[in-house]
This record gives C-alpha cells, structure tokens and sequence, in this order.
C-alpha cells in the first residue's frame, strides 16, 4: 500500500510544482502603435520571456505546443485582416513527442498587425494574449494577458494614398502560417461588423455579396445546446450500469454478509458506519478520475483535457486496446477463464480493515472494490469510455463515474438502516452466473464499437454497417438460445425450466434481434442511430435513392464541382456537401448563399442520432441544400489533409476551437462566406426538427 500512496504523492507533487511554475512564470508585453503615411496604423508588441523559457510562435504547427494568439475584444473603430507579423525570425526545433517541427522565441519577441481606422477620434484598443511558454524540463505556463493601446488616426499624406482601401502591411519573415489566409480586402469588406479576429479567419472577399444582421456572439455563451441533458441522461446511464453491477456473483451475495457485519456492531455506530463504508465506495471509484481530470486541468487546461478525451475516443490504438479489454473481459463473463487481482493486494487492504474505526470502514470499502473488480471492471470500463467519446465534455466521465458509484453503494447503507429488506432479498444461486453471461454478451457486443470508430475514422472497411449488424444479430440469437437454456456455458446449474422473467428477457432480445434483421438490406434503424456504423459505409441497399452512399453529379445539386475527399467521405441520406472550408467558402461566395458548417465525427452518437432523426424530414434536408452551402467538418478523421502534413480531423478540430472556442460535436454554425463571421448562435444536439427549422431561417 506504501507504494501505492507514494505513486499518488509523486503525481500530486509534479501538478504542484507544475501549477506553481506556471503562477511564478509571466510574459513582460510592451504594446504601442505607429501610424503610417497612408493612414493605416501598426500595432506593436515586444515581448520580454523569462530565461529558459521559450514563447511559441502564432504559426507552430497544428498539433504541437500551443501557438500564440492575439485577440481583440471589439473591432468597432477599425478593420484588419487579423493577420500576426513577426518581426523577427522564430528559432525551429524537432519535437520527437508532437513529431512536429516547433517554432518559438527566447528571451525576446515582436510582432505587429495592421489595422486601419475606420473613425477620426482617437480610441482604445483593448485585446488578450493567449499562448503557452514553456521550459525544457516541460514545465508549461498559459500566457493569457491583456493589452490596451491608444490610438490616433491621422489622413494619409497624399490624396493617392487616402484613395486605398487595401491594407498593405510589410512582407513577414518566410514562414507560411498553416491557418490564415491571405485576406484582399475591398469595398465590401468595411461592412463586416464585429469580426473577432481570434475566432474568425479572414476570406477572400473580392467580388462577393455581404450578408446583413452579422452576429459575433462568443460561441460557447449562447449556442444552443442540450449538454445539461446529455448530462443527465450520462448520469443515468451510468446509474443503471451501477445497479447491474449489483446483480453479479462477485457483488451480491457480500450485500447480507457486509450489512450484517455493521448490525452487529456493539458500539451502536452501526448505521453511520454503513453510510461511511457507502461514502468510501463512491470517492474510491471517483476520485482518481476527478484528480487525472484536474490535473490535466493545471498542465493544459480544459481544452487540453477535453482533447486528451477526443484523442482516446478516436485513435485507433485506445480503440484496439479497448477492443481487446473488453473481448477478454467478455470471455471472462462467459466462463472461459475468471479475472482476479493479485491476492497480496487485498490481503493488504483486509489487514487494514481489521484495525476498526474510520480508517478501517474505509479499506473495507476497498476490500470490496477490490474483489468485485472481475465483475465491475468491465462495467465501469463500458460507462467511462462510452461517456468520453465524442470528445463533447470532459467533465462527463466523472459524472459518469459518480453515477456508477452512487448506485452501486446505496443497498449496502440502505439495507443497514432498513436491514427488514434483507428477507425480501433473492438468495443467491444459479442465476447469478445467468446475470453474469448475460453481460458478458453484452460486452461482446459493446466491444465491437470502438473497433468499429477506429474502422471508420481511419477507412479500413473491416467492419462496415452490414458486417457490424450481422454480428450483432448472431449474439442476439445465441443470447436468446442461453436465455431458453438452449445453450449451457461453464458454471451453469441445470435448468429444468423457464422462469417467467427469463423468458421475458429472451422475448425482449429475440424482438430486438428481429428488428435488425431488415438493417441487412439498407434499413435505417433509427433506434440505433449512432451505435452502428453509418448507411453510407453498407455496400447494398435496396432503397438506393434515399440511403445511397454515392455523390450526386454536381450538375444536380447545389455544389460548384466535386468535393475535395468526397471519395471516402459522404453524408446520409443523398445529403451533398463540401468536407473542406476553404472549398465550400468559394463555392458559398459564387452562389451568394450563407456558408452552414457542420462539426462532426465518425464516433460521434449525437452526430449519428441528428442524420438519421432530424435529418430525414424532408424541409430540413430540402433547407440545408437549397437555402445553405453545406459543409462537414470531421474532427476525428485520420486521413493525411491536402497539405500532405496534418490530418482532416487535425485541420478541422484547430478551425472549430481557434474560431468558435468549442470542441464538441455535433456543433452547427452559420457564416458569411465572404468575412467568416457568424449570422445566427451556433446549436448544438437538438432532436426537436421544429426548433431546428427555426433556428435554420435567416
């Protein structure tokens, strides 16, 4: 146990020197501003870094240490295309750990951007730093300050130089960054309103409409969004996981034993040790969830942690890995092999639960999370991950792990105070190895999932829609044939007939079984939206004109040519987009039509659950290409970019946090195509197709 106390003490001790760097660790700004000849003005600034460290450069590569960015609050007095020149050269360094080349600053930085007033009083710009300094030991410091500069417009010298509209700031040292473009300003362009430069990419805007009633409300603090339901509904299903979990063999029958055990307590602390012992059992389960999310909270932040998230549910080697944890726990819920800790471990734990008192209420608790490990492991497993995935909220799993806690402690406090429910308690018997079967088909078939994200994120075309629900049907009728006793495995006791809730159980599998069965040919199944692969992803459908998964000619839809990755990437239901920005920007511009981005993802259920239930209604799906240039964004694909360097998913997840501060999906966003400004709050999941169409009308 020492050991294990001082492994906690080590982590703790690194967050707290970590948090402490980065409190004793400041960036020293000097910010000024230069008006120019033709009347646009340079803002300065010179950054002064502590030694040893290093300030990253606004175009570090996507993927790397976190770039610096400058941002201003309002632009209500000037324009500008947003875009950081350096002023000196960055130094460039290989990164083994981001496999990426870095570029930063030591000891000294400047940078400028040019504005160009659009009023004659002097004014004040306000604005923020947001970066990252770090050391070579990777002790990291978030650099978030503010600047104030004051500014006093002048005219241009000359009527030639008052005539421009264009702003014309000096060339920057050679390094082409990877996200702005390049911005050629017109007429059209002093119409933008509000562009928040750190959240908004400027777009080319030459010979282009302009949309009125432009929005830049901040994305994370109206969208609309049903998160705090999603929240719920997480909590539970992680309730319920925690009550299955009750009904194992290696958890039941101690229900009796331990609350017995409190009852005969002589020192009438009876109860209130058992609701200590039921207190001990939630915080072992969720604290050291809660403390790897806080910690990673103090090194990276929250986006930081919520990426870590993203990254587990998306990448194909936690999903392997998961995978097979998940096929042997399985196995092992089936009766070929039993999972057991090292017997040293809870030997330990039991010799401090003789000692009595507080403490030993407690290491009781952990003698029982101990031992029901075979048996919970792989519950807790399912819940943890499951809540993860999407990459939505990284608080998710631990209200997913206190839901699976809280269910899972309360018979053993509840049944101490009311220990008369004791009687009416089943006795334990041969349909405990029955509960434990039966979850053990149910891990085979939860465990195909994440081979399933990782077969769509990287196109390996393993287990497309007709592969998955053809192995999901055959666990469905063998788990039928168990239910009827058909089909004995090892530890079963003889069954000399059905009881009735057994049977009902078969009844319940074998319908649901049945109502897959039509999914072979195309079916869309929309009570399993999200938890199968996509329509698009099956080879034959006999309904081709509503699920086909081929593109429609441009010439009969709404998109100016052939979508870039469209040959690997589509969209339900005949639905036509654009996959990349850029592309769908330029088309949007040509046809005078507002831009409509849509973030999702391969292992996205919410995404899923939008295409197959919102999706489908005729004026939705008419709205969305008749009225919209669409474009979907896939945060989670794997896929090498058109710049041969990042990937679709890298690409896309860096446009939806740098612009809209967010990193969940689905997540649905209105622009203007020509200055990439929002004209409508974004929304998030929303079943409810009326509340979609309305938030659909500009």
């Amino acid at each position: 146990m020492r050991k294990y106390l001082l492994f906690i003490l080590t982590i703790l001790c690194a967050a707290t020197i970590t948090a402490t760097a980065q409190n004793n660790v400041t960036v020293q700004w000097n910010c000024s501003s230069k008006t120019l000849p033709n009347g646009n003005v340079e803002l300065l600034f010179d950054a002064t870094i502590p030694d040893g460290f290093r300030l990253y450069s606004p175009y570090n590569p996507e993927g790397a240490s976190k770039p610096l960015l400058i941002k201003f609050d309002n632009q209500d007095n000037f324009t500008t295309d947003g875009k950081i020149i350096e002023l000196q050269k960055p130094e460039e360094h290989y990164e083994e750990i981001f496999e990426a080349t870095e570029k930063f600053f030591k000891k000294n930085a400047k940078f400028k951007i040019v504005i160009k007033p659009t009023v004659n009083e002097p004014f004040t710009i306000d604005g923020k730093f947001d970066g990252q300094v770090c050391n070579d030991q990777f002790f990291c410091a978030m650099v978030r300050d503010e600047f104030h500069i004051n500014v006093t417009p002048q005219k241009p010298k000359s009527k030639d130089t008052e005539k421009k509209n264009e702003i014309t700031p000096a060339e920057p040292v050679k390094n082409t960054p990877s996200e702005p473009q390049t911005n050629k300003t017109d007429k059209d362009s002093d119409k933008a309103q509000h562009i928040d430069t750190a959240t908004t990419t400027p777009i080319d805007t030459a010979a282009a409409p302009s949309f009125d009633a432009v929005s830049t409300t901040p994305a994370t603090e109206t969208a609309t969004t049903t998160d705090g339901e999603s929240m719920w509904w997480v909590f539970v299903i992680a309730f319920l996981a925690g009550l299955a979990a009750i009904f194992t063999p290696c958890v039941f029958p101690m229900i009796p034993m331990t609350v017995t055990f409190f009852l005969k307590d002589k020192s009438g602390k009876g109860k209130f040790n058992a609701l200590i012992y039921g207190i001990s059992i939630i915080l072992l389960y969720t604290l050291p969830v809660a403390i790897l999310i806080i910690i990673s909270n103090m090194i990276g932040g929250a986006t930081f942690t919520a990426g870590i998230f993203n990254a587990l549910s998306t990448h194909w080697l936690p999903n392997i890995i998961f995978f097979v944890i998940f096929m042997v726990f399985a196995l092992s819920f089936l009766g070929m092999f039993e999972i057991v800790l090292p017997s040293s471990i809870i030997n330990r734990a039991e010799q401090r639960g003789d000692k009595g008192g507080l403490i030993g209420v407690f290491f009781l608790a952990f003698v029982l999370v101990l031992v029901s490990f075979s048996c919970t492991g792989p519950i807790v497993g399912s819940v943890l991950v499951e809540s993860a995935s999407g990459g939505s909220s990284y608080i998710k799993p631990i209200v997913a792990i206190l839901g699976f806690s809280i269910a899972f402690a309360m018979p053993f406090t509840l049944f101490a105070f009311f220990p008369e429910w004791l009687k009416q308690l089943p006795k334990s018997g041969g349909w405990l190895n029955t509960v434990k079967v039966v979850l053990g088909f149910v891990e085979l078939a939860l465990g195909l999932k994440f081979l399933s994200v990782a077969d769509q994120t990287y196109h390996w075309h393993i287990l497309d829609r007709e592969t998955y629900l053809a192995i999901w049907i055959a666990i469905g009728f063998l788990l039928t044939a168990y239910l009827l006793g058909k089909l004995k495995l090892p530890n079963d006791s003889d069954l000399p007939h059905i009881k009735v809730p057994r049977l009902l159980l078969a009844i319940i599998t074998l319908s649901f079984t049945v109502y897959m069965i039509p999914g072979l040919w195309g079916a869309p199944l929309k009570a399993l939206a999200g938890y199968i692969p996509p329509i698009t992803t099956q080879d034959f459908v006999i309904d081709n004109n509503e699920t086909t998964a081929a593109p429609q000619s441009p010439t009969t839809s709404n998109l100016c040519k052939k979508p870039l990755y469209s040959d690997f990437l589509k969209l339900p239901h005949g639905i036509q987009a654009y996959f990349e920005y850029d592309e769908a920007a330029d088309c949007a511009r040509r046809q005078n039509k507002p831009l409509l981005l849509v973030f999702t993802g391969h292992g996205c259920v919410n995404c899923r659950k939008m295409e197959e239930n919102v999706w489908t209604d005729p004026r939705v799906s008419q709205k969305m290409q008749n009225d919209f240039v669409l474009c979907a964004l896939y945060t989670d694909d794997r896929t090498k970019s058109a710049d041969g360097t990042h990937t679709i998913g890298q690409v896309n997840t860096e446009i939806q946090i740098s612009r809209y501060n967010i990193n969940a999906q689905p997540y649905y966003v209105i622009v203007d195509p020509n200055t990439g400004a929002m004209l409508k709050t974004p929304m998030s999941y929303n079943p409810d197709v009326e509340s979609v169409l309305q938030w659909m009308g500009i």
